[in-house]
């Protein structure tokens, strides 16, 4: 078996599988030094063989290390019989969170810290810091967390303190797994709310002291969300019949809900008894996942995300990285898994809703589940896939949420325009944005371009260089507008990567190639061992304006305000200084490479490339091609590197020329 430290590094190395991992990064997750990371990976290449692991750890001089799975099946029989929960990254402070006040919470559990810092993959010292975060929570709800020798830590307070606490954290509108991404409104007409079914459900299991979690609870709310939708469009459904003495405190709890639902929703008896045998047998096999052992439950887990991470090849989406996708599926499996072996099936209302308005979200529910070992045996009804494709949706709307674009407006105009605009994009963009701010030209700051994926500007920038998309629209923003503002952030959340994104408005070779020449110059390149800012930017300008000092000193004064405008720095080897607005009658760019880099600005003390950009007044075609190119090369660290080694013109060029 391998130790918790072990196993952190596994866990690390799976997570950013394809890249190189350095002993810094595995020492700084670890909490520990870079010897005793090469301790462990020494002994993990040692002690274990590719035949027991189906995996090896690929070491690399001056990148890392990376693993490399050779056997999928036997690599996964590895990590199940080692406790690892490959998928579930518990690197990522909110998901430890939500799993730690989940098992305290909501299950009510007594927890060994050494045991919960193996079950997270992290060390003590970590589990510390999260826990000194986690009792300012509590505080807040009179709660505290106690903690004895040989018990272990729990939460101690009132129920309703408790019961308050559950509804902030768990279902509030902060927390991104809010029950409204399974079934809005749009979809699930209810004379009921999803959230006052939580709290009916959420009240009555915890008067019984039936321990479910919140992902438990939140699929039972889906099923009586839809059972309610069943009875009243007049699906029949069959009697079961439970085991009175066995199941009493399930079926309790089943009736107390039934009985709630019916004085809220039309009086007694409004929930027939048949529902409430089947929200009895919903409580029983949740509860029966408490007596299902940890390998049969982990191994449904790695189902599920083998599964997932299958669909995200193909499909692009980030399944195997959302907790609450991974988490409600494995409860909702397991229920499903019981129903299937009592051969109890349940009509889907939203069936055809789901397969002609989400037939995408349907279709690759079908191949997900095809992919699973646990269905082999049985042949599911296009009901029981609509309730698993309902999983899915949620995952795609949160995926949505989460990768909206942050944007920038700049408006020239007033504020009713300004505000006129504005409404104008959350209108017809709003499920691709979010807008940052709306501000004037002469307002913009490195601030307001902090964490701002693209610009929308009433305003022409386009003498102005900036690392991100710029998209010049009109205050009534047209319908030509709209269509191409479409393309480009549809690209970019495509990408679901900001430096991706930043290649969207991208040019072809031929083009960048036509426009090379008109720009650049060997007369305009400089190859330097070291220098100083001004007296590198006074040089760079003599050699765009060589004989007319007004001119040079205005262009400097111009790059000046510019430069307070916003940076200029575009990562840490690159700069584009340009002018605020064009002066000159030819469009040019100097370019200089700063062997041993230059101090820029404060955070920047090693920029080795720079382009000068200098438009034209008259006529800048192919300069945005050009530029893109720049802005490519943040994301090219490989030509980036190359061009900063060209001593020489033709070497810059040819590098430049052929970074795609």
């Amino acid at each position: 078996m391998l130790n918790t430290k072990e196993k952190m590094i596994l866990q690390y190395l799976y997570q950013h599988r394809g890249v190189f991992s350095t002993s810094k990064d595995l020492a700084a997750h670890l909490s520990t030094s870079d010897r005793t990371i090469r301790t462990y990976i020494k002994k993990l290449t040692t002690d274990l063989t590719i035949d027991d692991t189906g995996f090896t750890i690929l070491s690399k001089q001056g990148y890392g290390y990376q693993l490399q799975i050779e056997d999928e099946d036997t690599y996964h029989c590895f990590l199940l019989a080692n406790d690892l929960a490959v998928g579930l990254d518990f690197s990522d402070i909110e998901n430890r969170h939500k799993v730690i006040l989940n098992k305290l919470i909501f299950e009510e559990e007594t927890i060994l810290f050494d045991d919960l810092a193996d079950q997270l993959f992290v060390s003590r010292s970590t589990l510390s810091t999260d826990f000194k975060k986690i009792r300012k929570q509590l505080e807040k709800y009179q709660l505290k967390i106690e903690s004895k020798p040989y018990r272990g830590v729990y939460v101690l307070g009132h129920e309703q303190d408790k019961r308050h606490f559950i509804m902030d954290y768990f279902f509030g509108d902060h927390f991104h797994q809010n029950m409204n991404h399974f079934v809005g409104s749009d979809i699930l007409e209810l004379p009921i709310s999803l959230e006052e079914l939580m709290i009916i459900v959420l009240d009555e299991c915890r008067n019984q002291h039936l321990k479910l979690s919140d992902y438990a609870i939140q699929n039972l709310v889906i099923h009586l969300g839809l059972a309610i939708q069943r009875f009243q469009k007049g699906f029949a459904i069959s009697p079961i019949h439970l085991d009175t003495e066995k199941y009493d405190r399930e079926l309790l709890v089943a009736a107390n809900i039934a009985k709630r639902l019916s004085k809220r929703l039309g009086g007694d008896g409004y929930i027939p008894e048949e529902e409430t045998q089947y929200i009895a047998l919903h409580l029983i096999s949740k509860s029966l996942s408490e007596a299902i052992s940890s390998l049969e439950t982990q191994s449904l887990r790695q189902e599920v995300i083998l599964g997932l991470e299958q669909c995200d090849e193909i499909e692009g989406y980030e399944f195997s990285s959302d907790l609450a996708l991974i988490e409600g599926l494995v409860t909702h499996i397991e229920v499903l898994l019981e129903r299937l072996k009592n051969n109890i099936h349940l009509a889907n209302p939203l069936l055809e809703e789901i397969q002609s308005r989400y037939n995408e979200s349907y279709q690759l529910t079908k191949h997900f589940v095809k992919a699973l070992p646990s269905f082999t045996a049985y042949t599911l009804s296009q009901d029981e896939l609509a309730y698993i494709a309902l999983h899915i949706m949620a995952s795609v709307e949160r995926q949505k949420e989460k990768h909206k674009l942050n944007i920038l407006v700049i408006c020239a105009t007033g504020f009713g325009s300004a505000q006129m605009l504005k409404n104008r994009i959350m209108n017809e963009l709003g499920q691709y944005v979010t807008i940052s701010d709306v501000i004037g030209y002469y307002d913009l700051t490195n601030d307001s371009l902090k964490d701002v994926d693209a610009i929308m500007s009433t305003i022409d920038l386009s003498n102005l260089v900036f690392n991100i998309p710029v998209l010049t629209v009109s205050v009534f923003l047209s319908d030509q507008e709209i269509t191409l503002a479409k393309q480009v952030f549809s690209t970019m959340q495509m990408t679901q990567s900001h430096q991706a994104a930043r290649r969207s408005q991208s040019f072809s070779l031929t083009e960048v190639v036509q426009a090379f020449d008109h720009y650049f110059s060997e007369d305009h390149f400089l190859y330097l061992e070291s220098a100083e800012k001004s007296e590198l930017l006074e040089k760079m300008i003599r050699q765009l304006i060589p004989d007319d000092v007004a001119y040079q000193e205005e262009l400097a004064h111009l790059i000046q305000g510019r430069e307070r405008l916003s940076t200029l720095v575009f990562d840490q080897d690159i700069a584009v200084p340009h002018p605020l607005k064009p002066i000159n009658d030819q469009h040019q760019i100097a370019v200089a490479i700063v062997k041993n880099g230059v101090h820029w600005e404060d955070n920047f003390d090693q920029i080795r490339l720079i382009f000068l950009v200098a438009p034209s007044i008259y006529t800048n075609e192919g300069l945005k091609a050009i530029t893109s190119r720049i802005v490519d090369l943040v994301d090219l660290p490989d030509v980036k590197n190359a061009l900063i080694e060209a001593k020489d013109f033709q070497t810059f060029k040819t590098i430049f020329l052929n970074q795609v």
